[in-house]
């Protein structure tokens, strides 16, 4: 007897699922069922409707007579599992995801979802294995390629494996799934695991003497972690800084001598790419001056006739001391294909921005502290940034909440269809761009001072594909005039470098609909006391905070024991020119507590929803285990006491304003 419908009728019937008609697919099955009473099939599809509908209990009777009738049949496992963490029964999805996996040892899916549950447990080591074996199993699996990301923020290796680089080296190629400055503390961990790295970085003054330039450089082309990082974030590792200004110095010195040019010129570039990235925060000393201005004037003349492919390497060379795009001659070497990637980073996308600056709205800036920042960020955009994590399901706003665990009335937020959603103070747009991903059909209007800053937000999106977003040129201080009201509001980082902070919240608060929420970022005054101690030396140094300055005062911390300065080159801040200006020389800088938070929100009749670091909440739960404590600024305010660098970042959370 034929236990199965026909094909016609499992297509059918398929569509009608995938056209999310479930109430049809469900009544359609049923009354097949009388004639197919142990078709898998539609037990299967019957299972997944119910699911669907969030009708949980038939989904699992479903999933549970599919065992019945075949125990062997994985997927039925799986979608138990699936449910089970719907409904966090943790154990149980376990449970049957190693049972889907001991059936089915390619379901790269379980293992994923393993990891998941793992990574929970904050059995770090556990789900990366998972996420791995997933990966192995199916290498263009962004989801787990993703989670292994995810995971390596908090994670360190024990050990090098080639399998593990091979992964390392997808991720960090991957657009959209990772911010690389979030695991960059872990990948410089995972590269001193390799003795032979180690043994390059710890000992320039032998590796002088053992190794000429053209096998040097072949050595360290074998770093490919290294090597791909260095064209995406800035390397925050003294000793590895420290070798990069060797490696810079050492090419630029034998140019001539240099046999394997294809080799060198390929570390150059990278080299070149880290030094645009970190704004050129690395010293330069007499010799390479002097070693530059020979090339310089050599390729000015060249510049008359044509500059050849075999100026490459001196091209890159410069482009590791300046940007091209500020040489008379940037035009003349855009069909230069061995360096296009170079003259893309570094001539083709600053034109793009100042196009793009000519096309915002904007509107003078009147206030005096505002135009300081203002002139602050137009010299130095801030961060210069590569690589975002987007996300790829965006969700209706009152589901992302709640994934978040905040409080906050829910009755009008439901109901939301379309958002209009403020990022006030957007930057180069990192934080915007994600956030343009983030809620189901929202518009996102993003202002900020500088327009240099969003003309590389704008250059960013259009590079990613963002639609949903606006970019304008403003001060929060004349939000009072602007006509539109938003029901997301998000600020970070950026009151506590206005004038008056308060002021600048109230403008976000009028602004802001009834029920809807705001996120805020703010300096804790508790985390950031060594800053404080650090400005106020800066203060009566009473130096002039130009790039030349603040990069030999950055010289002087990185020889410092001072307990402050050892902190301060902990920052990831410490290695770039925009972010080290915005750390210790911002023109601008109050600093909070909870308290004064508390009380400005019970004032504006603002409800605290809740902190959004995970890694700081699952830090207070240990100690705080009612759920109506995370939601106590009080006990947040002891927490915090006892924890001084809990907030090193900010203060970031979120709170809803009330009738």
């Amino acid at each position: 007897m034929n236990n199965e419908p026909s094909k016609e009728l499992r297509i059918k019937l398929i569509n009608e699922f995938n056209s999310r008609k479930y109430s049809d697919v469900i009544k359609n099955i049923i009354n097949l069922q009388k004639k197919f009473s142990k078709s898998i099939f539609l037990f299967n599809l019957l299972g997944a409707s119910y699911n669907e509908m969030a009708n949980h209990n038939e989904a699992i009777k479903c999933f549970n007579k599919i065992i019945d009738i075949n125990p062997n049949f994985a997927d039925a496992y799986y979608n138990l599992a699936v449910i089970n963490k719907k409904l966090d029964q943790q154990e149980d999805a376990e449970s049957n995801y190693i049972k889907s996996i001991r059936i089915n040892p390619k379901k790269f899916e379980a293992y994923n979802n393993l990891g998941n549950i793992y990574k929970d447990k904050k059995n770090t080591k556990l789900a990366i294995k998972n996420y791995l074996k997933s990966l192995e199993i199916n290498p263009n699996y962004t989801i787990a390629l993703q989670n292994f990301g995810i995971c390596l923020q908090s994670f360190k290796f024990t050990k090098v494996s080639k399998d593990v680089e091979k992964i390392i080296i997808k991720l960090l190629n991957q657009n959209k799934i990772l911010r690389p400055v979030d695991i960059i503390d872990s990948l410089i961990h995972y590269l001193y695991l390799n003795p032979r790295f180690t043994k390059f970085i710890k000992n320039i003054d032998i590796i002088e003497k053992k190794y000429n330039l053209d096998n040097l450089v072949k050595e360290i082309l074998n770093f490919e972690i290294l090597i791909s990082l260095l064209a995406i974030t800035p390397i925050t590792d003294l000793k590895i800084e420290k070798f990069l200004q060797y490696l810079r110095f050492k090419i630029l010195s034998n140019i001539s001598s240099v046999k394997n040019k294809s080799n060198t010129l390929k570390l150059m570039k990278a080299i070149a790419k880290q030094c645009f990235i970190n704004e050129y925060i690395y010293p330069v000393k007499k010799d390479e001056e002097n070693k530059l201005k020979e090339i310089e004037s050599r390729i000015l003349v060249n510049s008359e006739k044509n500059i050849e492919k075999k100026s490459s390497l001196e091209i890159a060379c410069l482009a590791a001391y300046k940007p091209l795009n500020l040489y008379s001659w940037a035009d003349k070497i855009i069909n230069l294909n061995d360096i296009s990637d170079l003259v893309k980073q570094q001539i083709s996308e600053p034109k793009i921005e100042l196009e793009y600056k000519k096309t915002f709205k904007s509107k003078d800036i009147k206030n005096s502290i505002s135009l300081e920042v203002k002139n602050q960020y137009e010299k130095n955009p801030y961060p210069r940034w590569i690589k975002v994590a987007l996300n790829n399901n965006p969700k209706n706003p009152i589901d992302y909440f709640n994934n978040l665990n905040l409080d906050f009335y829910s009755n009008k937020i439901k109901n939301w269809d379309y958002i209009d959603v403020l990022v006030a103070g957007c930057g180069t747009g990192q934080h915007a761009i994600t956030t343009a991903t983030k809620y189901k059909n929202s518009q996102v209007t993003a202002i900020d001072l500088s327009s240099n800053s969003l003309s590389y937000a704008k250059r960013k999106a259009e590079e990613l594909e963002i639609k949903n977003i606006e970019f304008i040129q403003l001060d929060i201080l004349d939000l009072i005039n602007f006509k539109k009201k938003f029901e997301i509001i998000e600020c970070i980082g950026v009151l506590h470098h206005m004038e008056d902070p308060y002021r600048g919240w109230i403008n976000l608060y009028k602004i802001l609909k009834t029920d809807g929420l705001m996120s805020i970022g703010l300096y804790s005054m508790i985390a950031r006391e060594h800053i404080k101690r650090i400005r106020n030396n800066i203060k009566k140094l009473d130096f002039k905070k130009n790039e030349k300055n603040i990069k030999n005062y950055r010289e002087q911390i990185i020889f410092s024991n001072n307990k402050d300065e050892i902190l301060i080159k902990e920052s990831s801040d410490f290695y770039s020119l925009s972010n080290l200006t915005d750390l210790l020389f911002h023109v601008q800088e109050h600093q909070f507590n909870i308290p004064q938070i508390k009380n400005f929100l019970v004032k504006h009749n603002l409800k605290f929803s809740g902190f959004e670091n995970r890694e700081i909440l699952n830090l207070f739960k240990e100690k705080y285990t009612n759920k109506k404590d995370l939601y106590d600024l009080g006990l947040w305010n002891d927490f915090e006491k006892k924890n001084r660098r809990i907030f090193a970042g900010m203060y970031q959370f979120w709170c809803q304003k009330l009738k």
